[in-house]
């Protein structure tokens, strides 16, 4: 585990050391843009420590930076490049739809994942390696069967 935290933290901190040369600010100008101290910011760029949340939200709020990029290198460095795909935009409406039978927790939830982004790629991350172990546990259930036929 500590392994793989290390490798995000250099990963995330590459990230940022190319987005703040790609912008042409130096690490004082990056670092305060994003209301941080200089040594702060230069423990992230560095790998030492993961971006707060605040300064997270900086980049989301103030430099248009999508967190999916960032944390997961998945996608388009800005938000706004992200296109919707038309059958996306179907399926979200006939979800819509549906939405009349949510509970008070779930839209709770929901809410805190719209605000929070890092709780939001918390929840999806949980989801899906409990939906990966689940879609596993069938197959083996399956290979199972077929033996015994």
């Amino acid at each position: 585990m500590a392994f793989k935290r290390a490798v995000l933290l250099k990963e995330i901190g590459r990230r940022l050391r190319g987005l703040r040369k790609q912008l042409n600010y130096s690490l004082e100008e990056m670092a305060g843009k994003l209301g941080r101290s200089k040594s702060g910011y230069f423990k992230n760029e560095n790998g030492i420590t993961l971006p707060s949340l605040a300064t997270m939200h900086h980049l989301q709020a103030d430099l248009d930076i999508s967190m999916d990029w960032l944390i997961f290198n998945k996608g388009p460095i800005h938000y706004q490049d992200k296109q919707p795909e038309p059958q996306r935009v179907e399926e979200d409406e006939k979800k819509t739809k549906d939405l009349e039978n949510i509970s008070a927790d779930v839209w709770e939830l929901l809410a805190y994942m719209e605000r929070d982004r890092l709780l939001a790629h918390e929840v999806f991350v949980y989801f899906y390696k409990y939906k990966e172990r689940k879609e596993h546990q069938g197959l083996q259930g399956v290979q199972e069967a077929d033996e015994d036929e």
